[in-house]
Parts: structure tokens; C-alpha cells; sequence
């Protein structure tokens, strides 16, 4: 059920003649709903919340390869050899060729 749903049904409850009967049948549909749409909100709130938290955690990794990658390049354009480089960053011989694409 979409929050559109439920806003329709609201509406549509909202036009039916309210007789005793139907006043109470009508509130309580209209707690359910009203609740159904609360629902929706904050699921939404939560969804975004994760995905803002996840979008960071994985900016803040791609920052730090990229910083990475440009802290290898500078190194070895100043002279540094691979060897070095790759004691250096505690890396292998042949991570620090991947990351130069060499």
C-alpha cells in the first residue's frame, strides 16, 4: 500500500455519511490508516537515514584509495622505488603496480 493509497482512502472515508454504525467502523479504519501512513513516513526516514550512512561509509573509502593511490604516485615520481614505496605502506610489490597500472 502506497502513502497515495492511503491518502485516497481517507479521502474516499471522509465523504461516506457518518451514522453511528458507520462513525465508529469509520474511526477505526481511519487510526488504521493514519497508522499504516505513519508507518510508511518513518520507514521511508529510516530507508534514507541507512542509505546517507552507507553513502558515507563508502565515500570515506573511496577517499581513502584514492588518497592512497595519489600518495603512491607522488612517492615514486620524487625517486622512490617500488620496493620502498610498498615497505612503506606495508602493501606487496605487485599492489603498488596495480595501483600505478603499471
Amino acid at each position: 500500500m502506497t502513502e497515495q493509497d492511503i491518502l485516497e482512502a481517507l479521502e474516499e472515508w471522509q465523504n461516506l455519511s457518518v451514522d453511528p454504525e458507520n462513525r465508529y467502523a469509520y474511526e477505526m479504519r481511519l487510526k488504521w490508516l493514519l497508522d499504516q501512513l505513519s508507518n510508511i513516513r518513518g520507514s521511508r526516514e529510516e530507508g534514507r537515514q541507512e542509505g546517507l550512512k552507507e553513502g558515507l561509509k563508502k565515500g570515506l573509502e573511496q577517499g581513502r584509495e584514492e588518497g592512497k593511490n595519489e600518495t603512491i604516485r607522488k612517492m615514486v615520481e620524487k625517486g622512490m622505488s617500488i620496493t620502498d614505496v610498498a615497505h612503506i605502506l606495508d602493501m606487496t610489490e605487485e599492489e603498488v603496480r596495480e595501483r600505478l597500472g603499471d
